[in-house]
């Protein structure tokens, strides 16, 4: 993805932050146009820290080793992850005792170019093996990461998106009145762990909008429309 490199297309130069990266993610959320304009960055800062001291509490180990102190166990298949037409990249299935991760390989080779193509440049120097091989290993760190915060949520029982003030979805009258959770606070929460735990410059979701642009599934410009939104609707809320 050498255009990448070309023009400069890095966090840095595109003012994606932790809280504009949160906001993206949010904005996945069903119950997005719900939240009232000024509560959005309680849930983005809320859902980071949450991530973060979640992180801290692990300082010092790899994620791998974190599975081994857990028991927790998890494959790395080659196997399709393509379920109902859904592409998945890791999941985990909490009918398991333990619950067990799947990563599918297969899905994460497709991204070593978007890795590359956002990763930092002292990272890039400490490469220590095969720069495909070296990212490979990465991606699944990183996913084997993200649903290790999960597993933490499960069990504590305790789920970011739970913890947090519920929004106001339907109203008759003044007793009749529905509230839901805000699930992708989560989401949230997990790359912000991952981003802390892997030592990344970036929130992980990122990957995501690059591996898009590679493939052609997103322009450049509908997405630099995209981050402006982001950051436009951030720092309205602030």
């Amino acid at each position: 993805m050498p255009e990448f490199q070309e023009y400069g297309w890095n966090v840095q130069h595109l003012g994606l932050t932790d809280e504009v990266l949160a906001h993206a993610e949010l904005t996945k959320d069903p119950l997005y146009r719900k939240i009232p304009h000024d509560r959005l960055a309680y849930y983005v800062d809320r859902s980071l820290q949450r991530g973060r001291e979640a992180a801290q509490a692990c300082r010092g180990m790899s994620i791998r080793e974190l599975y081994r102190r857990e028991g927790l166990g998890y494959e790395i298949t080659d196997r399709s992850g393509t379920f109902h037409q859904i592409s998945l990249r890791a999941r985990i299935d909490f009918n398991q005792t333990p619950p067990e991760v799947v990563i599918y390989a297969a899905s994460l080779r497709g991204m070593a170019d978007a890795y590359r193509a956002v990763m930092s440049p002292g990272e890039q120097a400490q490469r220590s093996l095969t720069p495909q091989d070296d990212e490979l290993e990465r991606l699944v760190d990183i996913h084997l990461a993200h649903e290790f915060f999960h597993y933490v949520e499960y069990r504590a029982a305790q789920f970011t998106n739970d913890m947090l003030e519920p929004v106001e979805v339907f109203r008759l009258g003044r007793r009749l009145v529905k509230r839901s959770s805000v699930v992708q606070c989560s989401e949230i929460a997990a790359h912000a762990f991952c981003k802390e735990m892997m030592g990344l410059p970036f929130l992980p979701n990122v990957l995501d909008y690059a591996f898009l642009i590679q493939t052609g599934s997103l322009s450049k410009e509908d997405f630099y429309r995209e981050v402006e939104a982001w950051k436009s609707g951030h720092a309205a809320a602030l």
